[in-house]
């Protein structure tokens, strides 16, 4: 694996980190809530008690000390609450980010992140009203442990903000989640649709492009070289319009090395009807998918790669590969003289 790999496993690792800290302040919050409930019933016993019972003199002096925390509990008891909301909320973002780890560069990632940043800054200095309106004993080691949370929770988020606005600060990504295409830098075309789209797809991969060739093919595997280990199955949508005089034996050597990564390739061809009114390409996956531009000049034309609705694209699929044949099943048809 290249650095984009590196780069896939650093991120998850960082996301499972921010998902352990979030445990630990809900853990936290929980535990908080049980201390400040159990202190407020304490004390409303005690001062309930020394009234209508009294107390030995060494217990009287302290009523209007303990009935003085009773107000403090109480608001420190709904803060809680609040705390206890978020610090739950955190839990659910931070899992958002590691289940939608794959599309990190994605619109809905920097949403989430930046969620998760404002949450732990609002839980932190939430937590810091509530401990410092009680008395509580809160440089024990567990609540050292919890400021540490708080602390790498504030570090990783800031972390992942600071690497959104470098990636899409730069000038690669732009809005929402759209990736330029500059004709002038075909190389480096390559590599951002590589780095960016392409390597983050996995398990069934699909795509439609009704100008394929040699060329498109060629592209194809630089773009998902890196992925390899990630795609169970490829399945390509075309036409017969351009398939080139070498085209097959580049096929068959494409595919000889997709089956020996454990990929299974199915490449089949539109009906001439869905051919000519198919003019859209477009790649996804089981989370995500792109309109992008021709296989064959991808990083070459100047164009935009932008996300498409992955049930949308699910839908054109099946109904696109319902009347197409397999690329086998035409070559032999060819051969044969009787057409497509």
């Amino acid at each position: 694996m290249t650095g984009e790999g590196e780069g896939s496993r650093t991120y998850k690792y960082i996301v499972v980190l921010l998902g352990v800290v979030s445990v630990l302040m809900a853990a936290a919050t929980v535990y908080v809530m049980g201390v400040v409930s159990l202190n407020y019933g304490a004390g409303l016993a005690i001062v309930g008690l020394a009234n209508n019972r009294g107390l030995v003199n060494s217990t009287a002096a302290n009523i209007p000390l303990i009935s003085s925390e009773i107000g403090a509990l109480h608001s420190a008891m709904d803060e809680i609450y609040v705390l206890a909301l978020i610090s739950f909320a955190l839990l659910g973002v931070s899992f958002v980010l590691y289940t939608g780890r794959s599309a990190r560069h994605a619109a809905f990632t920097r949403r989430y992140t930046l969620l998760h940043t404002v949450l732990t800054l609002i839980y932190a200095s939430l937590l810091y009203l509530v401990l410092s309106s009680i008395s509580i004993n809160y440089t024990s080691l567990y609540f050292l442990s919890l400021f540490a949370a708080i602390a790498a929770a504030i570090v990783i988020d800031a972390y992942l903000e600071v690497s959104i606005h470098v990636n899409y600060g730069s000038g690669r990504v732009r809005n929402r989640g759209t990736l330029r295409i500059e004709p002038g830098t075909p190389y480096s075309n390559l590599l951002n649709l590589r780095d960016t789209v392409f390597s983050n797809l996995g398990g069934d991969v699909r795509i439609v492009d009704k100008h394929f060739n040699s060329a498109a093919l060629s592209n194809l595997y630089r773009l998902i070289e890196t992925g390899l280990p990630t795609i169970k199955r490829l399945e390509v949508l075309t036409s017969s319009e351009m398939l080139d005089a070498k085209f097959n034996d580049n096929y068959t050597d494409f595919k000889n090395e997709m089956n020996a990564a454990g990929i299974e390739l199915d490449f089949m061809l539109m009906s001439s009807g869905n051919a000519t009114e198919q003019h859209e390409r477009f790649i996804f996956d089981d989370a995500r998918a792109y309109k992008i531009p021709p296989l064959n000049i991808i990083n070459r034309k100047s164009e935009h790669i932008v996300p498409l609705s992955i049930s949308e694209a699910r839908r054109r699929f099946a109904a696109l590969s319902k009347d197409a044949t397999k690329y086998e099943n035409y070559i032999v048809k060819q051969a044969r003289g009787t057409g497509a």
